[in-house]
């Protein structure tokens, strides 16, 4: 079987577009199962909206979430299979195709400049040689809020079987929220350092109900699984039974001296997608029902909430004192956007004693970077990022007058008392559903950094743009009292 570079070229840019847009089947099975087993109403809420959020990105075709992720590709080609060109260079042409025809976010950048390279290439790509006369290319869109909490142990082979559970769970215990739960846990067991890391990503790819063939590992699996769903964390963070929805374990013969093991969380937009070919034929493995999604439509979410309190923005005194850590509430009016470099940017103008062109004085930051807007809308897909990326900038912010930030995960001690001395709050919105968000964006306005891209700052026009009061301005911490009182 002889394949051409550019066949590949268009089938990977159709796979990247389809899978930021059309959530996998099975996990929408699992959020429906999960919603029905939960007796806490916020959590039930949360699931109703990210089924609805996954009508409207595939009704709308905009991606699930902002953050379409760093693309992992998986490729392994038949020894007998002969391409016509190069195989790498093919891929990531495909990549950047799909990135620029999907309005997916370009996300990658040069580690050390922060340079976005414009088009999220390259791809990280995995190779592997097998038998026969195929070619399979897996994508997975790894978005960073769970990449980033990720962890790799050596452990002493001592430690055994129960040392590998008890790693695994306080691992995800701790990260909490940050990840997005539930979500998929791929966990790499044996090998060396960078093989375990490995394994741990490629067990992300195993399809949800698909346990480990040998009977040790599946009991391993079945363990951290229920361990972790024990802990209350539920959706993310805000507390209910379901924290993960499935735990894939994968293994590799290592040294007699070590026991490596390591952890990589997949949030709950587990996006993948493979291509096919075999005997001739394409097999596009990313293609998705319009019934199935069609039977998705019609949740009152809005109407779901209860005891919400409608707020306008800016944030009244009286507004901010009177809201307490759990509170639900609808934000309309205006909020400002930034995320990492927007605040490193801020930061860099004041230190050069330059008079910023925008005040901040009782401003809201949101914490988002969206994908470009498609004809006809305000703002692409825009959920929140994780928060506590942005800890390290909260005194100057605090200095120059905001009184609320919207994101998702926890923040620092030091940060949620900064907070409390400053008489400023903190919200979460729902990480994972920016194309449900996207719908509460009435206008998107450039204010500055437009060199920056999706990490521009902006000013936004909101209409019921839902929120949970994380932290309060008496210091009080909704997702420790959740876990606490679960």
């Amino acid at each position: 079987m002889i394949i051409s570079a550019k066949e590949i070229e268009d089938e990977v840019s159709s796979a990247l577009d389809s899978c930021c847009k059309d959530l996998p089947e099975s996990i929408l099975t699992e959020f429906i199962k999960a919603r029905d087993i939960e007796d806490r109403y916020l959590s039930r809420i949360i699931f109703d909206i990210l089924i609805e959020n996954a009508f409207i990105a595939h009704d709308l075709r905009i991606p699930i979430c902002q953050d379409t992720g760093i693309d992992v590709v998986f490729v392994e080609i038949g020894k007998d299979t002969k391409i016509d060109g190069d195989l790498i260079k093919a891929i990531n042409n495909g990549l950047s195709m799909g990135t620029k025809k999907g309005l997916l976010r370009a996300s990658v950048c040069d580690p050390i400049t922060r340079k976005n390279t414009g088009d999220n290439t390259p791809g990280v790509i995995h190779i592997d040689l097998v038998e026969g006369d195929s070619l399979s290319i897996k994508i997975l869109p790894k978005g960073c809020g769970s990449e980033n909490m990720s962890a790799l142990k050596m452990l002493s082979p001592s430690y055994g079987i129960e040392g590998i559970i008890d790693f695994v769970v306080s691992h995800v215990k701790s990260a909490g929220p940050n990840p997005c739960p539930p979500g998929i846990i791929g966990v790499g067991i044996g090998g060396t350092m960078d093989k375990a890391a490995f394994l741990s990503k490629k067990a992300l790819l195993r399809p949800i109900g698909v346990y480990n063939e040998r009977e040790d590992i599946k009991e391993i699996e079945k363990a951290i699984f229920d361990k972790i769903n024990s802990f209350g964390i539920g959706p993310l963070g805000f507390g209910g039974k379901t924290s993960c929805l499935w735990v894939s374990v994968e293994t590799y013969p290592c040294h007699i001296a070590s026991l490596p093991v390591s952890v990589n969380i997949q949030c709950h937009a587990a996006r993948v997608s493979e291509i096919l070919w075999k005997d001739g034929k394409v097999f596009k493995k990313y293609l998705k029902s319009d019934d199935y999604f069609s039977r998705l439509k019609g949740f009152d979410v809005k109407g779901s909430f209860k005891e919400v309190k409608y707020i306008e923005l800016p944030f009244k005194e009286e507004d901010i004192k009177g809201l307490r850590a759990g509170d639900c509430v609808f934000l309309s009016g205006h909020m400002l956007t930034g995320r990492d470099q927007t605040h490193r940017r801020i930061l860099e103008e004041i230190k050069k004693g330059n008079r910023l062109p925008f005040s901040l004085k009782n401003e809201t930051i949101y914490y988002v970077g969206p994908t470009p807007a498609p004809e006809g809308f305000a703002i692409g897909s825009c959920g929140p990022t994780t928060s506590y990326r942005m800890d390290a900038y909260m005194p100057i912010m605090l200095d120059l007058g905001i009184r609320a930030t919207i994101g998702k995960g926890k923040r620092s001690k030091d940060t949620i008392k900064q907070m409390k001395n400053n008489g400023a709050i903190y919200l979460a919105t729902i990480g994972g559903a920016g194309a449900y968000l996207s719908k509460c964006v009435k206008k998107a306005e450039l204010i500055a950094f437009e060199d920056l891209g999706p990490e521009a700052l902006f000013k936004l026009e909101v209409k019921d743009f839902p929120a949970i009061v994380i932290n309060d301005i008496f210091g009080e911490d909704f997702y420790e009292n959740t876990l606490r009182n679960f």
